[in-house]
């Protein structure tokens, strides 16, 4: 003889229960992951991150201060915890690197520059699939240096000295290959810049660099600016 036992109805209601609480619990998980920081929750972001905005409002600020626009790039990229953004506010400048911000604009890494150190690595960035969401590079200063004086007529070294900026105590005026370029010594490293303001050799310090293919002419430099 068979014996069949019959599930009692109350068992029956709170399978029936869980099965829908799991199920709800799944469908607010996968939603929750839609609205993450995947998409910062804007529709552009550079609009509609203040943050971002005010980034590139400065920069536009600044090439109408300084006179010119250096090249400038913004992408949007995905790492291991959503949407973050990738900024180079420099692209030419071999010293400036780029920074990795996440939705509220917390720098979370930076990478690149002259030392070349990276600590992006545990972010699991995908550079491979960035997505260029703004670029700037009109109206960019050539190096034909036309001034009566560098230290007024040059914009962004009128403004470096006005902020006491300037990482030494003298300025030098000198030529090299490429027309007239100015040396900021009087410290254990010494930057050489372009006309348009660009870094584009650092001299002496741990690595002892002198940018022999640059040809400047250091024996005919001349003294411009001494700080007080």
């Amino acid at each position: 003889m068979k014996i069949i036992f019959k599930k009692p109805l109350w068992f029956t209601v709170i399978t029936t229960l869980c099965l829908v609480v799991v199920t709800l619990f799944a469908a607010i998980g996968c939603d929750k992951s839609e609205i993450s920081p995947k998409t910062c929750n804007v529709e552009n972001p550079l609009t509609d991150l203040s943050w971002l905005k005010e980034i590139i409002d400065g920069f536009e600020y600044d090439a109408v201060t300084l006179g010119y626009n250096p090249h400038a790039k913004i992408y949007q990229c995905n790492y291991k915890n959503g949407t973050g953004f990738l900024l180079e506010m420099c692209v030419e400048c071999p010293d400036a690197g780029y920074t990795f911000r996440d939705c509220e604009g917390i720098v979370l890494c930076s990478g690149g520059g002259f030392s070349g150190e990276d600590n992006c690595s545990e972010l699991n960035i995908d550079f491979e699939n960035k997505k260029l969401i703004w670029e700037k590079k009109e109206n960019t200063m050539n190096n034909s240096c036309e001034f009566e004086n560098p230290l007024t007529d040059l914009p962004w070294l009128k403004k470096m000295i006005a902020e006491n900026a300037v990482m030494g105590k003298e300025i030098y005026q000198c030529t090299y290959k490429d027309g007239i370029g100015f040396l900021i010594a009087g410290s254990s490293m010494q930057f050489f810049y372009n006309c348009v303001g660009e870094v584009i050799c650092v001299l002496g310090g741990a690595v002892g660099e002198t940018c022999p293919e640059l040809n400047i002419d250091f024996e005919n430099m001349k003294l411009i600016w001494i700080s007080n």
